[in-house]
């Protein structure tokens, strides 16, 4: 593989409106059941896609308004700002699920996906498919998975490209160099990577719904290596996963601390202002 220092041609993002200055980081303390993850994902997504359709509504609206040539009064026009006001936050998920291994579009298509899970189940971990670009993933104890949810639209020069690479991977890179000096590379495959040995310490995979993004990246903290080298991950063969635990014996850092740092590094990376963290251990969906 051929391993490049970060290089973005991406400009500074900045956020468009009042919501957009603060991220929400809501950690789940535990073993999260990997289904319950993704029903709360789901949920926060499905919540900005509905706000975007009524938002685009009301301008919409709006305009037709005023070709009309009529105008709102001062109240219609208070409760309309008052409800535009109401744009989701952008929002942070962060887990430790249950192990698991997961599949990306790619594999839906392969011919041997029956005899995979079998293998899976085997090393007593369940198979869910995902709608997320990507093929083969683990994730389970000592691996921290994130999910950032915003609109892109609500940040100025920020592409899916910029996105990916100068938000999600960056914010790890920066993530594993202050906090275990640990120089984690890019190359031509997705995800973070270990120079001389290519090992993998990081994923990435998301998807966008109408501007609106899921799923996001996973970061091995501490995970039996095992569940990751066992089976090809990420369609690429010859490559081994490693973790912070492994490539930094010194440190022990807990699930929980590394996602605290990296929602700080998110937020740096958006140029957002303020990170409430929450907890999500009473989250109802």
């Amino acid at each position: 593989m051929r391993f490049v220092r970060f290089n973005s041609t991406c400009t500074k993002f900045l956020p468009l409106i009042e919501n957009y200055k603060t991220l929400r980081h809501i950690h789940f303390p535990g073993i999260t059941p990997f289904n319950k993850g993704q029903q709360i994902q789901s949920a926060i997504v499905n919540a900005n896609l509905d706000f975007k359709k009524l938002e685009a509504k009301i301008i919409r609206q709006q305009k037709e308004i005023q070709t009309s040539g009529y105008s709102l009064s001062d109240y219609e026009d208070e409760l309309i700002n008052k409800v535009l006001k109401m744009k989701p936050f952008p929002t942070l998920l962060t887990f430790e699920f249950e192990n698991v291994y997961t599949g990306g579009k790619k594999l839906k298509q392969d011919p041997k996906l029956e005899e995979k899970i079998a293998g899976f189940e085997a090393l007593g971990c369940k198979y869910h498919q995902l709608e997320r670009g990507g093929q083969t993933t683990w994730h389970g104890s000592g691996q921290l998975v994130a999910y950032l949810i915003l609109d892109l639209k609500k940040f100025q020069d920020l592409t899916v490209k910029c996105f990916v690479d100068s938000v999600l991977l960056r914010a790890i890179q920066v993530t594993l160099d202050k906090n275990f000096g640990l120089k984690g590379l890019l190359n031509e495959n997705p995800g973070i990577w270990m120079a001389p040995n290519d090992l993998k310490i990081a994923s990435v995979g998301c998807n966008i719904q109408r501007a609106i993004t899921s799923y996001g990246i996973s970061l091995n903290v501490n995970p039996d290596l095992k569940f990751l080298n066992t089976y090809t991950m990420c369609g690429l063969p010859g490559t081994r996963a490693t973790s912070i635990k492994e490539m930094a014996p010194g440190f022990d850092p807990t699930v929980k601390e590394v996602s605290f740092e990296y929602a700080k590094e998110i937020a740096r990376r958006l140029n957002i202002d303020t990170v409430e963290h929450m907890s999500g251990e009473e989250m109802e969906v």
